[in-house]
């Protein structure tokens, strides 16, 4: 079921699902990254829960490698007397995409030189049988449910057309198409804004005056990044490392911590905008095709992993489109696959897709 088009627009349809999650669930856990999404979500929730006399719970996986932007804005929402705080600094293990030396950041490690400093109010210490990657910890956390669970997440399904297919292709809870299910009978994933576009999340943070990441407002007024172009998440992902060409001017300070916490930051910061250094967005000269530039580069990093590489590789096309893919996974390090290779003619779908709706 999804809330309904022929009379609601999406802010109502949007208000309707929350509304359905309180009534059918227990407990309710708002998962928060400090992006524009999360401020949308959190909102939403807390209107809810008033209405109700209810409390939320909001949950922070902090990275630590994150703006300080995104921390201010954490420690407001979380100081909030009408929410329950689960601001997890445990060690976590990120991948690292700035360097071909240190493959990981262990977040929060014991006896490591960190960014910044704990908070008061966050959850220092984990759970012995608390995994130490990112994607396993929120499994690992939902398995903890021991009462009818809904964790809410501001995923948009108009950000790609795999977020699109993960959350309406099989129902988690009921017949809601805006629901998906987890390892834990007791918890359900809800996406109550699955549906709204970067305008709509926008119109609703100024109409209703939300606290939100002021990192926004920098990448807008200072370098007039396109709204849909604009991301706030941990600053060394494969995902997210091109932010760090920004770093030095918009946060010196979380900069120079980040320079001496983990090698290659500054020379991604220095090179990340270049078409050959981390982007293969141009084929370098000396080179006649993207596979000979791949092959070149196998040969050549000093990976101690590049075996891994040459295995994803050879079950994979030889067509240029998809050697240049493989060879930007080498540039950024990516030997985990978290940035994967999609075959450019099942892009080219998508894209055509989603230009219709």
């Amino acid at each position: 079921m999804i809330i309904g088009y022929e009379t609601d627009n999406v802010l109502v349809a949007a208000q309707k699902r929350m509304a359905m999650v309180f009534d059918e669930f227990d407990r309710v856990v708002v998962s928060v990254s400090g992006g524009k999404d999360s401020a949308v979500i959190r909102a939403l929730a807390l209107a809810e829960a008033a209405k109700r006399a209810r409390t939320v719970e909001l949950f922070f996986l902090d990275q630590e490698a994150e703006y300080e932007s995104t921390i201010s804005v954490m420690r407001e929402w979380m100081a909030d007397p009408t929410i329950t705080p689960r601001w997890f600094q445990v060690p976590i293990r990120m991948t690292n995409a700035t360097s071909h030396k240190d493959y990981w950041l262990n977040a929060w490690g014991p006896g490591e030189e960190w960014i910044r400093q704990k908070e008061p109010n966050s959850i220092h210490e984990a759970p012995a049988d608390c995994p130490q990657r990112f994607y396993e910890f929120f499994d690992w956390y939902e398995r903890k449910a021991t009462a009818k669970t809904a964790f809410i997440v501001g995923l948009r399904s108009r950000e790609s057309f795999n977020r699109f297919r993960s959350v309406t292709k099989n129902a988690g809870y009921k017949d809601w198409a805006w629901t998906t299910g987890t390892k834990n009978p007791l918890a359900t994933r809800a996406y109550p804004i699955f549906d709204w576009t970067f305008g709509d999340v926008w119109k609703y943070i100024q109409d209703n005056g939300l606290i939100y990441n002021v990192h926004y407002d920098r990448m807008f007024a200072k370098h007039g990044v396109n709204i849909r172009n604009m991301r706030v998440s941990c600053l060394i992902h494969e995902k997210s490392f091109h932010c760090l060409a920004d770093l030095q001017e918009f946060e010196p300070e979380t900069y120079d911590r980040l320079v001496k916490r983990l090698a290659g930051v500054h020379c991604a910061a220095l090179y990340v905008g270049e078409d050959y250094v981390f982007s293969a967005n141009k084929l370098p000269d000396g080179f006649a095709t993207w596979r000979a530039f791949r092959d070149y580069l196998l040969e050549t990093t000093p990976l101690d992993r590049v075996d891994r590489f040459r295995k994803r590789f050879a079950g994979q096309e030889t067509d240029e489109e998809t050697c240049r893919l493989q060879a930007k996974q080498v540039l950024i390090n990516d030997w985990e696959n978290n940035v994967a290779i999609t075959q450019h003619k099942l892009s080219a779908m998508r894209a055509r897709w989603w230009n219709v709706l």
